[in-house]
């Protein structure tokens, strides 16, 4: 019997002592005494077995691993300080372009080692959190138990009435009954509560080391024949704070490998040549990111040079519309996306929230399309596939729109493509959800399930969440769809993120990156980053 089946157990038996107690008679014959004592006695019988068994595991061994993984991380800040001198004294001395490129390789493996020990560190914090909570769950559940069995000790002493019977002895015998049944209840409910604790951390330890994977799949990163360990933590590892929302996803870089390997060896010197005199890391990463959605190496380097002539806020938007640069710091505060003029990127229609989402969605794996968004501009004509069906999409550049003009109408565009093939009345009710899910495989150019209600809220909504965070933790944002409890979806809102025991979700009414803690993502309550509803109806989740 696993913890759930031993707290369900726990919960099954209070209900049977409240069932018991409402049929109780309030002015008992010596009959119903008897009756209700023989009733309490059977009753008393199932107030043992497995449920009450104390949760397993050792504080103080769980405790120990933790501190090993902090040693860990501590070795590699010590490994990262000593890289830091020795790529000083390369750059020292050598001559003045070699010493600077010697050292940033050396710094690249700084970069590496800092999100190992990040990594490592999600977990022995997590790992610390579990011992005092599993410490905390036992000590409860122990104290508790034994006033179950107390409990049960005294059902089988409540004396029945004398033989000279009369009314105040009935009554004695029933109150002693009652507070038989109301010290089992307290303490099997206090067992129950004892195991939900240690049930929700062991749920939230499953969720940090989903957290830690993100860590790990920028750590573990897969090489080709042209590219190398070194050239792979040059383009990843270094200036990555938060994996899942890396500008490029583990796809991603496999994309861009395969499209690498297709090159010619003039070619890749001329690819290698741009990475090299990129000047910050998301421009190298952008670069990446551009060839790996197959537009090919003349589009991928016209970008490239069209980053040296841009600001860092809009070589930001190109990242992604500037989603990798919001820190968990800035998701707690709630903080908006903004083009770089300042306009900020929200539905701008009260039916466009899908569309909105689906944009955003599209624009973290394909530069061009964060470029068009953000600036209006194409690379050389390109116009980027998941666009390419818009009408007049090609004089769009040529338009004078606005920002807020520009994301209307391809808001609009969108979400009319969303609908073309679904008799969704999305003038009114926006996105179908059959539709989107479409858009999303379309995206993500691979299968999803798009698990969704239109007649009540999901009644897993939690084991979803637990699969979009496994998603979003290996670089993958999820599209959920959500509204109030009346039955009617409402509103899409995009999982970007998952720091520790928090979620962070793209809220397209407002145009902001929002937190709601994991374990009130599916309480039912109206919650910002849903928009302010409150119940999921679906999540397209990247298929198993």
């Amino acid at each position: 019997m696993n913890l759930q089946d031993r707290y369900d157990e726990c919960t099954d038996r209070v209900a049977a002592i409240d069932n018991v107690l409402s049929l109780l008679p309030r002015s008992p014959s010596a009959v119903g005494v008897l009756t209700a004592l023989g009733t309490l006695e059977d009753l008393a019988r199932t107030w043992t077995g497995d449920h009450l068994l104390r949760p397993g595991g050792s504080p103080d061994s769980v405790q120990r691993s933790a501190e090993s993984y902090e040693d860990v991380a501590e070795e590699l800040d010590a490994q990262a300080t000593a890289l830091e001198g020795r790529a000083s004294d390369v750059e020292a001395g050598l001559d003045a372009a070699a010493g600077r490129t010697a050292a940033t390789r050396v710094r690249a493996f700084i970069g590496l080692a800092g999100l190992e020990a990040r990594g490592i560190r999600v977990i022995a914090d997590a790992l610390k959190a579990y011992a005092d909570e599993l410490d905390d769950g036992q000590s409860r559940f122990d104290r508790h138990a034994a006033g179950m069995r107390s409990a049960r000790g005294d059902a089988f002493t409540v004396s029945a009435p004398p033989a000279d019977w009369d009314d105040s002895h009935c009554a004695a015998t029933m109150i002693a009954l009652h507070n038989v049944y109301d010290e089992a209840r307290a303490a099997l409910i206090a067992c129950r509560d004892a195991l939900g604790t240690v049930i929700e951390a062991e749920r939230r330890l499953r969720f940090a080391f989903t957290d830690a994977s993100g860590y790990a799949r920028l750590c573990g990163l897969p090489t080709s024949r042209t590219v190398n360990i070194v050239d792979g933590i040059l383009a990843l590892a270094d200036g990555i704070g938060d994996p899942d929302r890396a500008v490029v996803s583990h796809d991603e870089w496999v994309a861009y490998l395969a499209a690498r390997d297709e090159l010619s060896e003039a070619e890749r010197k001329r690819l290698d040549a741009a990475l090299d005199t990129a000047e910050a890391p998301d421009e190298r990463q952008i670069i990446i990111a551009a060839l790996a959605t197959g537009a090919g190496l003349a589009l991928t380097l016209a970008l490239a040079l069209k980053l040296r002539t841009m600001t860092q806020k809009q070589i930001q938007a190109v990242a992604g519309l500037g989603l990798p640069e919001i820190t968990n710091e800035d998701a707690a505060e709630w903080s908006s996306l903004t083009t770089p003029d300042g306009t900020v990127v929200t539905q701008m229609t009260n039916t466009t929230c899908g569309s909105s989402s689906l944009l955003m969605l599209a624009a973290q794996r394909d530069p061009f399309l964060a470029l068009l968004i953000a600036e209006g501009e194409f690379v050389d004509g390109y116009v980027p596939d998941y666009v390419s069906d818009v009408t007049l999409i090609d004089r769009l550049p040529e338009a004078g729109l606005t920002s807020a003009e520009r994301l209307r109408f391809l808001q609009e565009e969108i979400r009319i493509q969303t609908n073309k093939f679904t008799l969704w009345p999305g003038t009114w009710l926006g996105s179908a959800p059959w539709g989107y899910g479409d858009e999303v495989s379309r995206i993500l150019d691979a299968d999803v399930d798009l698990e969704y209600s239109l007649i009540g809220p999901d009644s897993d909504a939690q084991a979803l969440i637990g699969r979009a965070i496994t998603a979003v933790d290996s670089g993958t944002p999820v599209p959920f769809l959500v509204g109030d409890d009346t039955g009617v979806p409402r509103h899409y809102v995009l999982l970007v993120g998952h720091n520790g025991d928090e979620l962070q979700f793209y809220e397209p009414w407002e145009g902001e990156v929002r937190t709601v803690p994991i374990d009130e993502a599916a309480s039912g309550a109206p919650q910002g980053a849903y928009g302010w509803w409150k119940s999921i109806y679906g999540a397209a989740v990247p298929a198993d």
